[in-house]
């Protein structure tokens, strides 16, 4: 799996400064109290990055244990969250295939499209049963994932994006190309960063992050053979929106089966 490193995971915050993450944990709940049976106290996040989701929910009064590959990442989000003190999130250096928190939780979450770093048929079974291993009977677990039919006819494009660094400190640039592997349901998104150096002049740093897209077939069997009920199946970021070619990523909720 791929894994963030320093330099990158340093500006990941500003690159995605508009994803609203107040709004999606909306939908989250709007998720957990349509599909689940009472309100849930614990909530597991995983792929949980900087913790843009897992420090908004513990906001709201949710004891939420989140858990990523990357320390860098990890590192910046327990920054973020320490002005929480005894509420903020408790943070686990994990791989999603086979991490342990040690406990059940009473709800779960994967969210931006994180699953997808999941690419193997292997992998993606080991880190669904991974989650439902962490739930109660009947907790809600929801995700979002590149949906595969807008992917093949949209097609990702090469794009590049400009961050002003604060206090005139110069810019980050970000080049981003993207191959698809038809055959294997995969995306190689190739990412190359150029920032200012500490001693002036330009740093550079490549990172390769291979993900996969889905089916809706697919990914409820792949919930069912994790012990998942697949409760709906709808366009990010709505509970209702049906599915089509121009939506980018499927949102879904599933329940662990009893």
């Amino acid at each position: 799996m791929a894994v963030f490193d320093a330099l990158y995971a340093g500006h990941y915050d500003g690159f995605y400064a508009g994803k609203d993450y107040a709004a999606e944990c909306d939908l989250v709940q709007q998720a957990l109290a349509r599909h689940g049976h009472g309100t849930p106290r614990t909530l597991l996040d995983v792929g949980c990055g900087t913790g843009g989701h897992a420090i908004e929910l513990a906001r709201r009064g949710l004891q939420v244990t989140g858990v990523d590959l990357s320390a860098a990442m990890l590192e910046l989000a327990a920054a973020k969250a320490a002005p929480l003190g005894e509420r903020a999130p408790r943070w686990i250096r994990g791989d999603a295939r086979d991490f342990d928190t040690g406990a059940t939780h009473d709800a779960a979450i994967m969210m931006f499209a994180v699953v997808g770093y999941l690419t193997a048929n292997r992998d993606v079974a080991a880190g669904l049963a991974t989650i439902r291993r962490h739930l109660r009977p009947g907790a809600v677990f929801v995700c979002d994932f590149w949906y595969g039919p807008s992917v093949l006819v949209q097609r990702p494009t090469d794009r590049v994006r400009v961050l002003d660094l604060p206090d005139g400190r110069g810019q980050v640039i970000r080049a981003t190309q993207t191959t698809l592997d038809v055959a294997n349901h995969t995306a190689d998104v190739s990412f190359t960063l150029w920032s200012p150096g500490a001693g002036g002049g330009t740093q550079q740093t490549q990172e390769s992050h291979r993900l996969r897209y889905f089916f809706p077939q697919e990914f409820a069997w792949l919930l069912e053979q994790a012990g998942f009920d697949l409760c709906s199946l709808s366009a990010f970021p709505s509970l209702d929106a049906p599915l089509d070619e121009r939506c980018w990523n499927a949102l879904a909720v599933a329940r662990a089966r009893t």
